[in-house]
């Protein structure tokens, strides 16, 4: 007889998640009145309820993104309030409540994380597919304590599903426009009553959304994970995760050229049709990539009585190499990673009056890449070495049993080195150490059995880098670490018997020497620089409503304001011409108003189900860069998903449709400056698309 699931305290977390859709029904599913489900979230390294969580986490089950034609990160942009998960080759530019990262270069890191199952996963590694997973957790804001150096903007969490003492297989297949096919095998297997393992496959195929056949897609990836319980107080998970990318490489397309003449509309396509990346004859082409990547990963998670330890041990593998056009100019990017992380911490018992974690984390990653256009090496970055150590802790302590004071800190050291040769031959290097400490302060009341008010201090830090020049007596080639404090007050409530959700929360950021970018295809000039003092508030509103047992309602509204208050261009960057002040311009890839509503009905039809479910998006308009360049402003739009799912009978199989991006919006991803004057080169998010699925489990 096989031992039950609650063999440890973690084990029972992860099941209990991978089971909850994310918007779930608590009673029976016909049930006038039912209310919406208890959602566990992990997104703070201890399994809480969301609702009981003094930050705004938004969680989006595995199910819920198959039923919607989801497979990877872009297309969560979505689901989630005030982000931009946007395109920029194989990189993925994240951009949390306004703070993000272009120039996908060795020497700058994103400031926001992006994990698989706590293990940290550079900008290249973002682009894989998303299967057999059971959620992704969204944290806004600074997490220096818990996160540390790569979470100044916040963190994207994605879990995986863990083997379970079910022997099970389950499959996802799905054609579409564009001559998709996509595929999904996974087989569960339990080996014993300690051991059990999970295999699972995922291709993808389509064409390309440009005119020329670029930005096609034929990727594999695979993924093998054991889990070994020997007892009530051990656990061991254990994965493998690979993938390969054969499709063709994105081009960015001309926006603002009207033929040369730049006096036309500043937002208008090259043609009518935004897809159409073609110029000269023969130029560009759909031009190919190479990409192989590697993840391996564990969880260790003992019970010791009155503690419990966790260890997560990783290591990333990268190897990719993509040609592409800038417009009609043959460009090639390549990067090459190794890197390794562990973390070992330390948390209390939950039933105790003062909860608290403490650990120790400790990274290695070196990589290298070029950046050539033309024939011309832009950028050749030979080494670079980021290393760092970490103490950090948290604890929770009840005053009463309606009030918690939260508090928190971390230790970080890190030490970056790099070394390569400019555009016209010259070495450079940089060697420099960075040291800080964050903290954080919080107070947590319960208004009620549904309802908690909170609000938090709390600090982010990010180590600084360096430009890829020599440095001289007169200018130094190293970029000033980014460090910011972020105040957060929310409430969190339910009413109507658990059927209505009002989750609320205001924040205002303020950032020193945030590090920005810009790429300026005209100059060929690629820098990173501070911003002196940003400042960055708003509110973010999430509602979720189930009128009935079968209806369900959603409603995220974001207001952001984000402006540089202090923040001048240096003339060596603009090649003689004057300091220019950008004091008062708003942060790129930052709309002031996100709104995203949703609404799905759920048919009984025979012995099965028919959901059916609708889901739009609004942006109000931004630019895609700080200096507000010709043709990188994005004005306003919409942008709705809708799908419809049978499910038979304990959703042994189900048969959908769904459809993507139904108003055709052409909505811009990464920008630059063009090649020939004021006007811009942008990559483009994905047109319309649709398809049929279906999906079975035996």
């Amino acid at each position: 007889m096989h031992k039950p699931y609650s063999r440890s305290w973690l084990l029972r977390a992860a099941i209990a998640l991978q089971l909850i859709p994310a918007l779930a029904v608590a009673d029976d599913a016909g049930a006038e009145g039912a209310g919406l489900e208890v959602i566990t979230v992990t997104a703070q390294k201890v399994n809480e309820d969301l609702q009981k969580t003094s930050a705004a986490i938004t969680a989006i089950s595995g199910d819920t993104l198959v039923s919607a034609g989801v497979y990877d990160i872009r297309g969560v942009q979505n689901l989630m309030p005030l982000v931009r998960f946007q395109a920029e080759n194989a990189s993925t530019e994240l951009y949390i409540r306004g703070v993000g990262s272009t120039l996908d270069l060795p020497n700058i890191e994103p400031p926001n994380a992006f994990n698989f199952n706590g293990v940290y996963i550079p900008r290249e590694g973002t682009s894989v597919g998303l299967f057999d997973i059971y959620s992704i957790e969204l944290l806004p804001g600074p997490q220096g304590t818990l996160y540390g150096r790569a979470a100044l903007g916040g963190a994207v969490n994605v879990g995986f599903n863990r083997p379970t003492q079910e022997l099970e297989t389950s499959g996802v297949l799905e054609v579409g426009d564009y001559s998709l096919l996509h595929g999904t095998i996974v087989q569960n297997l339990p080996v014993s009553e300690q051991l059990a393992l999970r295999g699972a496959f995922d291709y993808i195929e389509r064409d390309g959304y440009l005119a020329t056949g670029a930005d096609s897609q034929q990727d594999y990836a695979g993924r093998l994970s054991a889990l070994y319980a020997p007892n009530d107080d051990l656990d061991v998970y254990v994965w493998l995760h690979g993938a390969k990318k054969d499709g063709k490489s994105p081009n960015l397309v001309r926006r603002g050229f009207n033929d040369g003449t730049f006096d036309g509309n500043p937002n208008a396509f090259n043609t009518s049709d935004p897809w159409d990346d073609r110029i000269d004859p023969g130029a560009p082409t759909a031009s190919p990539q190479d990409y192989e990547n590697m993840v391996i990963g564990a969880e260790v998670n003992w019970d010791l009585g009155d503690v419990k330890l966790t260890y997560i041990p990783g290591y990333f593998y990268l190897d990719w190499a993509a040609d592409y056009w800038l417009e009609n100019i043959p460009a090639l990017l390549t990067a090459h990673y190794n890197q390794v992380t562990n973390e070992l911490r330390l948390a209390s018992d939950t039933d105790s009056k003062l909860l608290w974690l403490a650990g120790l984390y400790a990274y290695q990653v070196t990589n290298s890449g070029d950046f050539i256009v033309g024939g011309f090496p832009l950028s050749q970055i030979s080494r670079n070495r980021l290393e760092g150590y970490a103490a950090f802790g948290e604890a929770t302590y009840s005053l009463t049993d309606a009030v918690r004071l939260i508090a928190g800190a971390r230790f970080s050291w890190d030490q970056r080195e790099g070394e390569g040769q400019t555009a016209f031959g010259e070495p450079f290097s940089a060697d420099e150490d960075y040291d800080n400490v964050d903290w954080k302060l919080g107070v947590e009341v319960d208004l009620g059995a549904d309802a908690m008010a909170y609000a938090t201090i709390q600090t982010g830090y990010q180590p600084g880098t360096y430009n890829a020049f020599p440095a001289t007596p007169e200018q130094s080639n190293l970029v000033e670490s980014a460090t910011m404090t972020a105040w957060t007050a929310g409430i969190k409530s339910r009413f109507l018997d658990g059927r209505l959700q009002v989750n609320d929360e205001i924040f205002y950021y303020d950032y020193a020497d945030l590090l920005v970018q810009s790429f300026n295809l005209n100059t060929a000039l690629l820098t990173t620089f501070n911003a002196d003092q940003t400042t960055i508030w708003g509110n973010q509103l999430d509602v979720l409503f189930a009128p009935t047992g079968r209806d369900r309602l959603n409603l995220s509204v974001g207001y952001l304001n984000a402006k540089y208050d202090d923040f001048i261009v240096p003339d060596s960057v603009n090649i003689g011409i004057p300091n220019r002040d950008f004091g008062g311009y708003p942060l790129q890839n930052a709309p002031e108003w996100t709104v995203s509503a949703g609404y799905q009905h759920e048919f009984q039809v025979g012995p099965g189900r028919l959901l059916a479910r609708i889901e739009s998006r609004y942006e109000d308009s931004f630019w895609g860069t700080f200096a507000q360049f010709r043709g990188t402003e994005q004005q306003d739009y919409f942008k709705t998903d809708a799908s419809v799912t049978y499910y038979a009978p304990d959703d042994r199989w189900s048969l959908g449709l769904w459809v993507k991006n139904i108003e055709n919006e052409a909505v811009l991803a990464a920008a630059t400056t063009g090649q020939f004057g004021p006007y811009a080169d942008v990559f483009i998010e994905p047109p319309r698309t649709y398809g049929a699925r279906f999906t079975f489990r035996l």
